[in-house]
């Protein structure tokens, strides 16, 4: 199976999903944009529930290196750099051209990205079959490529006197390196380099940096391709820490990787991806961090050490991705990261069932379709994370065995298919909020399992865990009512799906009204959004709240849950000197997270139709639904007093089910209409809860799910 890209990350991390929610009566979504790069790969860039810029690449190319991408952050800003682009920096390429911030900004491009990556990718293939990069072809007579205004690569300011430090290498083949990256990274302060003076290439076995005294950490980072530019085999090769005092010269050969990353999993397993990450952080300033995720298959070995660094920190992780022999039953996976600190071990790693979480997993799909999912883990001393996706056959039921550690947290999504196009993404799924398993242990997960409904956001980790807050559905501070509400989304706690929107061949439709005592005090139309947010006053004194929300989501990839119409009423009143814990927000805004308020009493459902199948289809024959009515995470709740179900084969003429309340909010429902009124149709639902403090909540999904014609 091939990655969607695969992703080198180099990262010197320095220290809201919404920049500001909507003014009464509009909508705002999570803010994203879209850069075009100039070798034609597309970058979207989203923020993190606690500020932090997240980035999604949709690579031009299909296949080599041109679909590896190198994320740098440097110095604040974020680059993204094909592969095919890294060994031109500083030697025809200025790293400006890949600068998200300036290209956002609107900075114009110099070439035309449809015919500028293309023969970027010819050049590199060119140039990686006779072992020497610049100077030909694209490059010839110093030609060079720059976006208009660009600084100069910057030099290190003088504090002291200077002194060259040779990083020596052979590469892979044994010779002296020109292929391959240096870095170099000052262990005292993370800031005394310039951002740019903190990696070179090598050229003749050698990559020269001008530094001040002090103490460093060097890293050669190495791999081979083949003709198509694919590559074949990564090495790291360090030295975590060493004094410059005078000139020196330090040897990152990659010969030094000599420990080849290795899996002995109690199931057989064959690789599938891979990478390695490397952190060096200072005393003081921003770390280094270097993640290449090298794609399926590619054999990766490393240089271990046996000293702990004393200046700083090290951290170091490899994550793969294993999957199951092809053969009959039920298939399965390893998803796996394993974290060392202060030195670089053996990387040979047995891994046991203590070691992970037995994650019985299904994908639900109306469609067979090939689909994306995405499994990034993230450790406490990460300050950004994420892996690329991978393809997955859908619909799809297995196994996933995780890793999971006290410190490691996980996040990802699903989508049902991808967008057609030149630049493939994603449509039609389910997000996930940071999580965290627990090793030993076994879990249930659905991914867009029918029938799908509006939800809010719902915090996965413990309460006082606040790296990634999470907006609840309706929060009130003082007299400031805040809703965020995203439709299509599935019954798993904290899946969040697409909301509105979608792809040119779907029609999305969607409205919404806001009523205090029964006027309407907002109301709009949001289109083209993951979610609907308001932000909205509401009078002070004791009332009646009501939110009504419909949307419909049609197209060649939909076929049930099409359409949902809920209503929500709930009491309500001034709130003040409340405080959420810190893993929930009211807003969360770039710069910071705001928690002076409360949660809304507002009902919660969630559906499990008995028998339903990956396909989101029933057999023909007695149909049953167990309904869970609950409340907002964190609100104050009130028992759950009643709940009616209806159904329809027509979408017009209603029936009662009969209902028989399981305790807890748990009602079960059994359609009794003849089996022949079940036999190859869509079902939709109809239902009604309310509790004893006169919350109350009514949703209408159309076409819920399929009975199958047996």
């Amino acid at each position: 199976m091939r990655r969607t890209l695969s992703i080198v990350g180099v990262l010197l991390a320095g220290q809201a999903a919404l920049a500001g929610l909507a003014p009464p009566g509009a909508v705002a979504a999570t803010p994203s944009s879209t850069v075009t790069l100039v070798t034609g790969d597309h970058v979207t860039v989203r923020t993190t529930p606690d500020g932090r810029d997240t980035f999604e690449v949709r690579p031009a190319a299909a296949k080599g290196m041109a679909r590896a991408l190198v994320h740098l952050r440097l110095g604040g800003r974020d680059y993204e750099v094909p592969g095919t682009a890294l060994p031109y920096l500083g030697r025809g390429l200025d790293l400006s051209l890949f600068d998200v911030k300036a290209l956002l900004a609107g900075a114009p491009l110099p070439a035309d990205p449809g015919t500028f990556g293309p023969a970027l990718a010819k050049q590199f293939k060119e140039d990686n079959a006779r072992g020497h990069f610049g100077g030909q072809g694209l490059f010839a007579g110093g030609a060079s490529f720059a976006l208009a205004g660009a600084p100069k690569r910057s030099a290190v300011q003088p504090r002291s006197v200077m002194r060259t430090v040779s990083v020596d290498a052979t590469d892979i083949g044994g010779k002296p390196a020109d292929t391959g990256i240096a870095f170099l990274y000052n262990t005292d302060d993370g800031n005394t380099l310039a951002p740019d003076e903190n990696y070179n290439y090598f050229s003749g076995g050698t990559a020269k940096f001008s530094v001040p005294d002090g103490n460093y950490s060097a890293l050669g980072v190495f791999w081979t391709a083949d003709a198509d530019g694919n590559p074949t085999e990564l090495r790291f090769s360090a030295q975590p820490e060493f004094a410059v005092k005078a000139d020196a010269t330090v040897r990152v050969d990659a010969k030094r990787a000599s420990s080849k990353l290795t899996w002995v999993t109690p199931r057989p397993a064959l690789l599938d991806d891979t990478g390695f990450l490397f952190r060096r952080a200072a005393k003081t300033g921003p770390a280094l961090l270097v993640d290449f995720d090298a794609g399926p298959g590619v054999p990766i070995s490393v240089s271990p050490t046996a000293v702990p660094v004393r200046t700083g920190a090290l951290q170091t992780y490899p994550y793969s991705r294993l999957v199951s022999p092809p053969g009959p039953g039920t298939p399965y996976e390893y998803v796996l990261q394993k974290a060392s600190i202060g030195t670089i071990p053996q990387q040979r790693y047995v891994i046991t069932a203590k070691d992970v979480a037995a994650v019985d997993a299904t994908y639900y799909s109306e469609y067979s379709s090939l689909g994306l999912r995405q499994r990034s883990g993230m450790f406490a001393f990460e300050d950004i994370s994420g892996h690329a996706s991978h393809p997955i056959q859908l619909p799809r039921k297995q196994t996933e065995y995780v890793s999971a550690a006290p410190d490691l947290r996980w996040f990802g999504g699903f989508s049902k298919y991808v967008l057609p196009g030149p630049f493939p993404g994603w449509a039609g799924g389910q997000y996930e909020p940071l999580h965290a398993y627990r090793g030993g242990s076994t879990v249930t997960e659905e991914w867009n399992k029918f029938p799908l409904h509006p939800s809010g956001g719902v915090a996965l980790l413990p309460l006082d865990d606040g790296s990634a807050p999470e907006q609840p559905a309706a929060t009130r501070a003082g007299d400031l009512l805040r809703l965020s509400v995203t439709p299509f989304s599935d019954n798993q706690p904290g899946h969040a799906g697409f909301g509105f929107y979608g792809e040119p061949r779907d029609t999305l439709t969607g409205h919404y009204m806001l009523t205090q005592d029964g006027t309407t005090i907002a109301e709009g139309d949001p289109t083209r959004v993951t979610e609907l947010t308001l932000e909205q006053p509401v009078a002070p004194a004791p009332s009646t709240l009501g939110l009504t929300v419909d949307a419909g989501r049609t197209g060649p990839m939909y076929r049930q849950s099409t359409a949902t119409h809920t209503e929500w009423t709930w009491k309500s009143q001034h709130v003040e000197g409340a405080e959420l814990p810190p893993a929930l927000a009211c807003v969360r805004e770039k710069g910071g997270v705001d928690r002076s308020c409360a949660v809304e009493p507002m009902l919660t459902l969630g559906y499990a139709v008995g028998g339903l199948r990956p396909d989101g289809s029933t057999l023909t024959g007695p149909q049953s639904l167990d309904l869970t009515v609950g409340h907002l995470q964190q609100s104050t709740t009130s028992p759950v007093t009643a709940a009616t179900v209806q159904y329809s084969t027509d979408g017009t003429t209603w029936q009662d089910a009969t209902v028989t309340p399981r305790g807890d909010g748990v009602f079960h429902a059994d359609f009794a209409a003849a089996t022949d009124s079940f036999r190859g149709t869509d079902v939709s639902l109809r239902v009604t809860a309310s509790d004893a403090a006169g919350a109350t909540v009514a949703e209408t999904i159309t076409a819920a799910y399929h009975v199958y014609v047996s």
